[in-house]
């Protein structure tokens, strides 16, 4: 009874403070694959290939150190972001995904495609890859492409629109 008094206590202190209770980070991608999952707060994958399928991240979705990664269909409530490594030799498939946050970024891969992805309010970021193809995509804000060798058509931006 003391225990139950207590949570409800705390819960209560975190709900005034603005705090969140029970939204943690999700972290790893267990067999490679996650499909049709919901998160109701930030999903972080470090130095693992994955491939996600049909999922929604309530908040923010960052990949970093990857080999491979797949991001198809899926609904990012704040920003979708894939760093590779500094040898940029992984590769990212970042596929008709939609991004309510600021930002969609693909960074340092030795291949980035980047294809029929939508920004409601923000930017899309495709830099510092080896190679990138970026097509049909939708930015609310700018769409900035800069790497080795870019080859970039169909795209649109409320802002910016610039591909080299």
């Amino acid at each position: 009874m003391k225990t139950q008094k207590l949570l409800v206590i705390v819960a209560i202190v975190c709900v005034l403070l603005g705090l969140s209770v029970g939204v943690a980070m999700a972290e790893g991608c267990p067999g490679g694959l996650i499909q049709g999952e919901t998160f109701p707060g930030n999903l972080r994958i470090t130095d693992d290939s994955c491939t996600i399928i049909g999922s929604t991240i309530q908040g923010s979705l960052r990949i970093i150190n990857s080999d491979y990664v797949v991001l198809l269909n899926n609904r990012v409530g704040g920003n979708l972001r894939v760093d590779g490594n500094e040898g940029g030799d992984g590769v990212a498939n970042v596929i008709a995904n939609t991004v309510f946050g600021k930002r969609l970024v693909v960074r340092d891969m030795g291949a980035a495609n980047v294809i029929e992805n939508e920004t409601i309010t923000g930017n899309i970021r495709v830099i510092r890859n080896v190679s990138a193809l970026v097509e049909k995509n939708i930015s609310a804000q700018d769409l900035i492409c800069n790497n080795t060798d870019t080859d970039a058509f169909f795209n649109f931006a409320e802002g910016t629109l610039s591909c080299e």
